[in-house]
């Protein structure tokens, strides 16, 4: 269907019902501006109540008492209806009843006070006689279409005014702004309408034109917003496919070059034997003949102890060669466990990088859906704006105007909305993969850098847990105040991100010093010795907690009961309180209680704890020693599996005060001569397995705490002071 002037530039689609797609017949209009059929409402209105969402734009409209006769008739849609159809019976030259000679004949004009359409003949005779007088200034004729001479103003003077909504046989005279600009006649100022503020209708439609121009003119300064939006999404998603292919070619190569190394060492331990056995076989040859020689001298004398010697020599090289052979099949075999964790580790990066994709993507989408529902409510809103302007009809403009402005000043709002967290969607960070074959690390001998910890020092400050993080910042926690323990998120040169003070709730410890632990990339687990155990998230600094009191009440020993440090079991989720009493409380990461784990008599007050390679390290305040215990959750004891070896230094008694590891799982220790306040500090170095103790290094006096951190220069070593809140930082170097 084509649609001329007036609305020549107005799609075809624009005067279709969106649910029976033909031209619209009683159309309803929402408060959403979209309209539909009032036959094709009802359906869907039936067995709603109260609400229900435009079928179009998803927007919540509320339904009228009166249902679908309380939503408005769209008179501007019925007019431009009207129009076009009377275009096309024109241009068809159609013959239809006339009003004045009820003859079928050829249309020449339409009366819109008749609502009728006349012949020649008595469009003649509406001009000439005195008792049409009233009808000529509403008559249109064919002559005016085919002169292309009719204007929007000029159709709106043409149309009769429409008749008092509550005295139907009355025309309208004046708006009453008050119950939303409805035509009333006189008799309703007197009556219904008394009290009401009632105006001109032409001041009243020149009054809603300006308002409404002055929306369109925010709306079309702000249009540049929402494409923008859509081209921002694009990027967003095109960096996260980039990052996500440069994250796992960076994976794959380090996890090639890792298998490289390892198998590498496979073949040295094999060449290392290999030349062993040619050495030995070699010695023993030489030795061999040796034997024969003074064989050959002493022939029978010494025949008997030549027999003797040589099983002996036989003896002794096949006792070498199987206790060689042992040691290298052990070395293959740790080899292939490494190699088997490097491939599960592998595995499950990819399987994570994967579902972060997902979600990026998911997040763009929403957006996406979000701009696009803008661009559509915004075209239109548009569309329907530039009709109703420049139809020119005062009617129609006090109708449909207020209801413009009230769709379109919420959709201003949403277009001026910023989205800064766009940009932040293609931020994907990843650690690299764990370093599975080395055999030794080195501690700088010096330290390579003070950083200062930006939080607020008071006399109460006391720094007692330090973390890192998959993003690659630093958490700190500690006691603020009388009253506050705090959390505090800061980059690697000590500069604020984000700070959380926390009330020690009622009944707390009057000593809430705060510990934390690395739970996920976004989540550390933390806890008081008020019993708060918290998860908080470092992105947005929003935590959830939990109160364990009633935990330790129930178990039935010392009075002093309370929360002191804390680890994870980041593959299960798990959070890993430690007590004052001997025991062990696990949480999952939603903070539900999993259950209780006795500790061995000889672990009586836990000052840190470090869940390692299936076992649990644990600082023992009381006993002095560094244990290592089984890590079974289905027991409710745990065992004894060994000790960490003590340092000896000057004679003096160490205490363990913190524990961390590394990326290659070698642990450290930070040692104390004194339970609290300054004196000597040590770091010591243990094996993988925490069996050996490999270095010693002298650090800060008033060191606290400490934990790893992975920056672009390799791994770091930082160790926290208690009061000042100074961090050293040491660089670890794979040997």
């Amino acid at each position: 269907m084509a649609c001329p002037s007036p609305w020549k530039d107005i799609a075809d689609t624009f005067f279709e019902c969106s649910i029976c797609l033909d031209l619209f017949k009683e159309p309803k209009l929402l408060p959403c501006l979209h309209r539909f059929c009032k036959q094709c409402l009802e359906p869907i209105l039936e067995g709603q109540t109260g609400t229900f969402e435009c079928p179009l734009c998803k927007d919540v409209c509320k339904i009228p008492n009166d249902r679908i006769d309380g939503f408005k008739t769209d008179f501007h849609m019925k007019s431009m209806l009207q129009f076009i159809q009377l275009q096309k019976t024109f241009e068809n030259k159609e013959e239809r009843e006339c009003i004045g000679c009820e003859e079928k004949l050829k249309v020449t004009a339409y009366c819109f006070i008749c609502n009728e359409c006349l012949c020649v003949q008595c469009y003649q005779f509406h001009l000439t006689k005195k008792i049409f007088v009233k009808h000529q200034k509403h008559v249109l004729a064919l002559n005016d279409l085919e002169g292309k001479s009719l204007t929007q103003e000029k159709l709106a003077s043409l149309m009769e005014a429409p008749r008092c909504h509550i005295h139907p046989e009355y025309m309208a005279q004046l708006c009453c702004c008050t119950c939303g600009n409805l035509p009333v006649c006189v008799t309703c100022t007197y009556d219904e309408h008394k009290g009401h503020e009632l105006r001109d209708v032409r001041k009243v439609a020149n009054d809603e034109r300006e308002h409404l121009k002055e929306i369109l003119e925010e709306l079309e300064k702000r249009k540049n917003t929402v494409f923008n939006i859509a081209d921002k999404i694009n990027r967003v998603n095109t960096d996260v496919l980039s990052i996500v292919a440069e994250t796992k070619a960076k994976w794959k190569s380090q996890y090639e070059d890792q298998t490289r190394k390892l198998q590498n060492e496979k073949e040295k331990e094999k060449r290392e034997f290999d030349r062993f056995k040619t050495v030995l076989e070699e010695s023993t040859r030489h030795k061999m003949r040796e034997l024969e020689t003074e064989m050959e001298e002493k022939i029978r004398k010494i025949r008997d102890e030549y027999d003797r010697l040589r099983k002996i020599k036989i003896r002794e090289f096949k006792q070498k060669e199987d206790i060689k052979r042992i040691q290298i099949e052990n070395r293959e075999l740790k080899i292939n466990e490494t190699m088997s964790r490097l491939d599960a580790e592998m595995n499950e990066r990819n399987k994570t990088i994967d579902e972060k994709q997902q979600r990026k993507l998911r997040e763009t989408q929403n957006l996406s859906d979000l701009c696009n529902q803008w661009v559509n409510k915004f075209e239109n809103v548009s569309t329907i704006s530039s009709s109703v302007l420049e139809s020119y009809n005062h009617w129609t403009d006090a109708q449909c105007i207020p209801d413009i402005r009230a769709a379109s000043e919420p959709l201003v709002e949403d277009i001026m909305k910023d989205f800064p967290e766009i940009e932040s969607l293609s931020d994907i960070t990843m650690d690299d993969l764990p370093i599975l074959c080395i055999d030794r690390v080195s501690t700088s001998d010096n330290v390579e850098s003070v950083v200062y910890v930006n939080v607020i020092k008071t006399e109460w400050f006391w720094l007692t847990g330090i973390t890192s993080t998959g993003s690659g910042n630093i958490v700190v926690s500690g006691r603020l105040s009388s009253d506050h323990s705090f959390i505090t998120v800061i980059n690697r040169q000590g500069r604020q991100i984000r700070h959380n003070k926390i009330d020690k709730g009622k009944g707390g410890s009057f000593q809430h010093f705060r510990h934390c632990a690395a739970l996920s990339h976004d989540t550390i687990a933390s806890v008081c010795e008020s019993n708060q155990v918290v998860v908080y998230n470092i992105q947005d600094g929003s935590f959830t907690q939990n109160n364990i009191t009633s935990l330790l009440d129930d178990i039935k020993t010392v009075d002093r009961k309370y929360a002191t440090c804390i680890t994870t079991d980041t593959k299960r989720g798990h959070i890993i309180v430690g007590t004052s009493i001997g025991s062990l409380l696990i949480f999952d990461e939603e903070l539900n209680f999993i259950r209780a784990l006795q500790l061995p008599e000889v672990i009586n007050w836990q000052r840190d704890i470090l869940y390692h390679e299936g076992v649990l390290l644990i600082c023992d305040l009381v006993s002095g020693c560094a244990c290592a215990v089984t890590m079974d959750t289905s027991k409710t004891e745990a065992e004894l599996l060994y000790k960490l070896p003590k340092p000896d230094i000057d004679g003096l008694t160490w205490k363990p005060s913190s524990i961390c590891k590394d990326r290659a799982g070698f642990v450290y220790i930070l040692w104390s001569q004194t339970q609290y306040g300054t004196g000597k500090c040590f770091i010591t170095q243990y094996s993988q397995d925490g069996q050996h103790l490999l270095t010693t290094k002298r650090t800060d006096n008033a060191a606290g705490c400490m934990t790893t951190l992975m920056t672009e220069e390799g791994e770091k070593l930082l160790v926290a002071t208690k009061r000042s809140g100074r961090m050293l930082c040491y660089c670890l170097m794979p040997e």
